[in-house]
């Protein structure tokens, strides 16, 4: 709640950012929508892999709704997506929230290396060519990537009966079912490194709509870091955290505080239409779909 007076606060002070608005065509906020339902296809394709690894196969059209009710469900309340998620493969599929849990703790593990990876490659990159370097970004992209590879090199297991333990314990089974299938690990990757690709765009041709001069590896930066900070989903769609943090790297990313607190909430203003247009028609399907398995049921 903090952030997000001190960020509506900043733009009330500062109204004349909203200027750089006038520079924007409808082209741009089109492909922008665009790459997003990209990157939502790319997600819904992981969450099936994944879960068609542990437990059954499900539809990719149950997998690419869920994702669009996902956002949808989290612009209201933070992890309402994942709740509804959970629940709706335990009502149609029979699928554990369990394994659930695995399934989504997993794909966070390779997604948060990709994004490590990528992010402390051109932090060092950056600092070669440009002589601009950001310590504290660059210690967590490493400081993620270090618990990673002992995560891929060990097995840990914490005992108790604690619920956070158990959870956690789940969490780390379904790392420990992905990484020892080399194939499925692979096919993630790929994947995680066209969704960073495709943020990567629509993040450039946002910038690039606002009339701001940005490079490409400056926009696959930016994308590498957004990621981490959503990772802390304290907000309902992340709002205010994802902006602090990106903020706070706003010297390394090469634009200015208000041009790039603008250019991170344009995205996220498109999100929440799309979110609720698109993510409120796939939850109204998905609730119909499983209304209509309910009276299947029943009438057998």
């Amino acid at each position: 709640m903090i952030l997000l007076v001190l960020m509506g606060w900043y733009l009330y002070e500062n109204k004349e950012i909203f200027s750089s608005l006038k520079n924007l065509d409808i082209s741009d906020i089109l492909m922008i929508a665009f790459l997003q339902a990209i990157s939502v296809g790319i997600v819904a394709l992981i969450n099936k892999l994944v879960i068609d690894h542990i437990d059954q196969k499900i539809s990719f059209s149950d997998s690419f709704l869920l994702q669009y009710a996902n956002n949808f469900l989290n612009k209201i309340i933070a992890k309402g997506g994942s709740v509804y998620r959970g629940g709706y493969l335990k009502a149609q599929y029979a699928f554990p929230f369990s394994k659930f849990l695995a399934s989504i703790g997993g794909v966070y593990i390779i997604g948060l290396m990709t994004n490590s990876v990528t992010g402390a490659l051109l932090l060092i990159t950056i600092y070669f060519t440009e002589n601009v370097y950001n310590t504290f970004v660059l210690i967590i992209f490493l400081m993620v990537i270090a618990g990673i590879l002992l995560l891929v090199m060990i097995e840990p297991k914490f005992n108790g009966n604690n619920w956070i333990l158990r959870k956690v314990n789940q969490v780390l089974d379904g790392w420990n079912s992905i990484k020892s299938n080399r194939k499925l690990l692979f096919n993630i990757f790929i994947l995680s490194v066209l969704g960073l690709l495709s943020s990567t765009t629509s993040v450039f041709i946002a910038y690039r709509g606002l009339d701001a001069e940005i490079k490409f590896i400056n926009s696959l930066l930016y994308s590498s870091i957004s990621p981490i900070a959503n990772f802390v989903n304290v907000t309902p769609g992340g709002l205010g955290i994802n902006e602090a943090v990106l903020v706070f790297s706003s010297e390394v990313i090469g634009i200015s505080n208000d041009v790039l607190l603008l250019e991170a909430l344009l995205p996220w203003v498109i999100t929440l239409i799309t979110s609720f247009a698109l993510g409120g028609v796939s939850y109204l399907t998905l609730n119909s779909r499983l209304l209509k398995n309910t009276k299947e049921l029943t009438l057998s």
